[in-house]
């Protein structure tokens, strides 16, 4: 079964290495010039062997420290160089680790050591100082009063006599403590700040999202009360499709009405009507008249009919004796005309049936 380590290895790279990077990096940065101003160390009031005592870091004001160190003399002390590649925390101290084992020549349980790394082009140097702990305890007896033994911090100057190198294993818990503490409500602090400045910057964005919401439920509101009109709007629209389409049909055909009544004034009561056909504008009529060549020029001169035309030819039917016409002609609706007299040939004839 493959180990829930290698199971966190993504192209080569161990993702549970991840957290340490973040801390190596925020600890970095936390060294730039401006975060260094931002968040200064704690003061730390500082006795040197030679009796004289001042405050670190310089320019701090004395009123402000809370922990005391004290720089062990040079003659307790072994100082190695160690040129290493950039890793992160961890890994750094387990390599000084492994190079104290075979630096020390005390026993490492009597072993006390400190160090501190300065980058390099190629990786970081670090400076190691070692002590026995034996010769730190007898110092610290004759040096600090028992009472505050616990609380005292043991220092080594560095190769450059500048930032100090603390001794692992003494008082430093409590000012490392204090400054996880320090840290993390600066932290807290600058998260609140960022999201009051989030919350302010989409303040405008959550007001215009909340007049737009308004907006649309009174949108629904309306639309609600306006159902009805709406309703009738559809139907009225419906209804005058369903006009046009009649007016379509009626301007396509004429009213069939309109013609018998032009027909009934216009053809003598001799005539006989036995066929009326209507295939839109084109009429078709067909019966028996005494003259039928007379009907035909009677429609032709009337206004509303045009293009009158005999489809066949006129004969006479072998019972009545009887001209049988049959006449097609295109007939628009106008006003109807006055009646006419008949003449004298067809106004002789009787009414047909």
């Amino acid at each position: 079964m493959a180990s829930p380590h290698r199971n966190l290895v993504l192209f080569g790279f161990d993702l549970a290495q991840v957290p340490a990077f973040l801390r190596q990096g925020w600890s970095e940065a936390l060294q730039w010039p401006f975060f260094a101003r931002l968040l200064p160390p704690e003061p730390v009031r500082v006795r040197y062997p030679d009796g004289n005592r001042a405050i670190w870091p310089p320019g701090a004001r004395a009123g402000e420290h809370l922990a005391n160190a004290i720089v062990l003399p040079e003659g307790l002390l072994l100082r190695r160089t160690l040129p290493m590649p950039s890793l992160v925390a961890a890994a750094q101290q387990e390599a000084i680790e492994l190079a104290l084992t075979g630096a020390s020549p005390f026993p490492p349980e009597k072993t006390v050591w400190g160090w501190r790394s300065m980058p390099t082009d190629s990786g970081v140097r670090v400076e190691l100082v070692m002590a026995s702990r034996g010769h730190v305890d007898d110092f610290l007896t004759r040096a600090v009063n028992p009472r505050y033994l616990s609380e005292i911090e043991v220092w080594a100057k560095d190769a450059a006599g500048n930032a100090p190198i603390v001794l692992q294993g003494y008082g430093e818990g409590w000012r490392m403590a204090r400054t996880r503490r320090r840290y993390w409500k600066i932290g807290v602090c600058a998260a609140l700040a960022v999201i009051l400045v989030l919350a302010l910057l989409a303040s405008p964005v959550l007001r215009k999202q909340w007049d737009v919401s308004d907006l649309n439920a009174r949108l629904d509101t309306v639309g609600q009360a306006a159902a009805s009109a709406v309703d009738d709007r559809d139907a009225l629209s419906e209804t005058n499709s369903r006009m046009s389409v009649v007016a379509a049909y009626a301007s396509g055909h004429p009213d069939p009405q309109a013609l018998l009544g032009r027909l009934s004034v216009l053809l003598p009561d001799s005539v006989y009507l036995t066929r009326l056909e209507l295939h839109g504008r084109s009429v078709t009529i067909a019966g028996l008249a005494d003259n039928a060549a007379k009907i035909m020029e009677t429609l032709t001169a009337q206004p509303g009919f045009h293009d009158a035309r005999a489809p066949a030819a006129i004969t006479r039917d072998p019972v009545s004796g009887r001209e049988s016409f049959s006449i097609e002609f295109r007939f628009s609706d106008v006003a109807d005309p006055e009646p006419e007299e008949p003449d004298g040939a067809d106004g002789a004839d009787a009414p047909g049936a």
